[in-house]
């Protein structure tokens, strides 16, 4: 979205401030020119965060999209359990895991492989240790199976 009302709000309070603050740090006087450092200081400012939020978002987007890819790769035959994601509430950062056998594991996000915001989707297939954690069992190393 280009017209962001937070990014403007901070923009104008920025621009209006900015240039009574370096003024005095550089000596120039700005007296009848404040109008133009000021408008100059708030589309610079304001394009700047837009461009920089928008780029945010494409990034959050495409990491999505790729599905932490680059943490997905298997080896078919090592020695951790396979489960089910039960359920994951990606805002907390933690849910539980379905063991093949039935059992119900303790996930938290910091277990799952992989950089950025990581999280899990109901009913994906996962690899993952297990270990005692203080209130039961717990999910570590988990990655994501390729279907």
């Amino acid at each position: 979205m280009f017209l962001s009302v937070r990014a403007f709000i901070v923009s104008l309070i920025f621009a209006l401030v900015t240039p009574l603050i370096i003024a005095p740090l550089v000596q120039v006087e700005i007296g009848e020119h404040y109008l133009v450092y000021f408008l100059v200081t708030l589309v610079t400012v304001y394009l700047g965060a837009v461009l920089s939020r928008s780029e945010a978002s494409a990034e959050a987007t495409s990491t999505a999209d790729s599905g932490n890819d680059e943490t997905e790769v298997e080896e078919e035959n090592d020695d951790r359990e396979v489960g089910t994601v039960k359920w994951f509430n990606s805002s907390k950062g933690f849910g539980f895991l379905t063991m093949d056998n039935g059992d119900d594991v303790f996930v938290h996000y910091r277990a799952i492989r992989g950089r950025g915001r990581r999280f899990l989707i109901e009913g994906q297939k996962v690899r993952f240790n297990v270990t005692e954690g203080e209130k039961g069992k717990q999910a570590e190393n988990v990655s994501i199976v390729k279907s």
